[in-house]
């Protein structure tokens, strides 16, 4: 099981934050015993191309889907089978055979142990699917273990490993269907969860296991499911960690969840803002948000001791040149509070957004490698795609971290977050 890195793209070598993407511990978990696993990431490990090996896994994000096609050409050269799933490769799957003796399109749990039964017997087929999306109380704890040996306990951006293997998942699906997001084409618009109890009792195995208190949540939207969320808010008081997750603007106006999310140990909240105009949300149906509730959001974040960080896309249909600087003053008020990730808008395969953009003729670039929220690959409406680029890199230039040389903003592979980016 490979996960692809292509050093001309990814510039400054990282995963997210240095946590792991955790797709390949959850299906080892459903793999028989009888067959022997290694996870290969190329940030840290060369592919062995050599090594003697039954069958090879990839998945990628758009923007690292040339080089995992690339590993399994090269494989393939070598007689050694290849099968490719995500999301990327089931919203281009006939793309995606080209590179791989078979295509699992969808969630991968339920057809994986065919697929392995078919490479056993040489009858693979070019194509898996399941019938139905997995029951998430059926869900099996990740192989973490597989990727023990890249863990780096207590060095922050260490350079040849992950210092931190603490990533969970706990539910699937969304039912806000963003134009510019293929989650609810691929997980669903109904949220799936995991029983409490088996959430909680992953994250004392976490703990114990890596001494590490600090829980990532991999969910797109921790507030999908209200019910489930508090009563995993109250259970996790008793756990003694801290953690960050994703969630929706709307948990704001929610007194108890934000009075649980602060007691329970949260440091930081994701929110995807995407813009600071409702024309520009309109666009994209971000029917959730509303400009006029940002401004309470953060308050309130900030009257639980909660740090934001927020995703801003330049480059929607209601933006123009002074969008840069509307979003940098917004930010700006709250220092100490706003973490932003200013991305381009990028419309990945299997988005809403790729469709009516292709059918406008908008989209001039189709290299995939550019497809990493940093490159301007469409037409805007109400500014030049220089105008756009030219923007993105002020916007940086103006928050701390991003104060660099100009060639190395323009390099800089802008990630917005693990739970973001893992979909494309």
């Amino acid at each position: 099981m490979i996960y692809p890195n292509d050093p001309a793209v990814n510039i400054i070598q990282v995963r997210p934050f240095w946590y792991p993407l955790i797709s390949y511990p959850v299906l080892a978990a459903y793999t028989p015993d009888e067959h022997e696993i290694e996870i290969i990431d190329e940030v840290f490990e060369t592919v062995d191309y050599d090594e003697p090996v039954d069958l090879v896994a990839l998945t990628a994000m758009t923007y690292m889907a040339p080089r995992a096609y690339e590993i399994a050409d090269a494989f393939r050269q070598r007689g050694v089978p290849v099968v490719m799933g995500g999301i990327h490769v089931s919203s281009l799957p006939l793309e995606a055979n080209r590179h791989a003796d078979a295509v699992v399109v969808g969630e991968a749990e339920l057809v994986w142990q065919q697929v392995l039964e078919d490479v056993k017997n040489n009858t693979l087929k070019p194509y898996y699917k399941a019938d139905a999306p997995l029951d998430m109380t059926q869900y099996r704890r990740p192989r973490y273990e597989l990727l023990e040996k890249y863990f780096q306990p207590g060095k922050q951006y260490h350079p040849y490993g992950y210092n931190s293997l603490n990533v969970m998942e706990i539910s699937r699906g969304c039912p806000f269907d963003c134009d510019f997001c293929a989650v609810t084409d691929y997980f669903g618009a109904d949220y799936r969860s995991r029983p409490v109890e088996a959430v909680s009792e992953d994250m004392r195995y976490l703990k114990l296991r890596f001494k590490d208190r600090f829980m990532n949540f991999n969910d797109d939207n921790l507030y999908g499911n209200r019910p489930h969320f508090i009563r995993l808010l109250k259970g996790m008081l008793k756990l003694n960690i801290q953690w960050a997750g994703q969630i929706s603007l709307n948990v704001g106006r929610d007194d108890e969840a934000m009075k649980l999310i602060a007691d329970s140990g949260c440091q930081t909240l994701f929110v995807g803002l995407e813009s600071l105009s409702d024309e520009s949300l309109q666009s994209i149906n971000k029917k959730v948000n509303r400009v006029h509730d940002y401004h309470f959001f953060v308050e309130q974040c900030i009257k639980y001791k909660i740090r934001v960080a927020v995703s801003i896309i330049f480059g929607l249909d209601g933006d123009d040149e002074n969008s840069f600087k509307t979003t940098v003053e917004f930010v700006s008020r709250y220092p100490d509070v706003l973490t932003p990730s200013y991305t381009i808008l990028t419309p990945f395969p299997g988005s809403r957004l790729y469709e009516s953009m292709h059918a406008e003729n908008r989209i001039f670039d189709r290299d995939w490698r550019h497809y990493d929220l940093g490159h301007v690959v469409i037409q805007p409406k109400r500014m030049s795609p220089q105008t756009l680029k030219d923007g993105l890199l002020w916007a940086m230039e103006q928050f701390e971290p991003y104060r660099m040389n100009k060639d190395q903003v323009g390099r800089l592979r802008m990630k917005t977050s693990t739970s973001k980016m893992h979909n494309y």
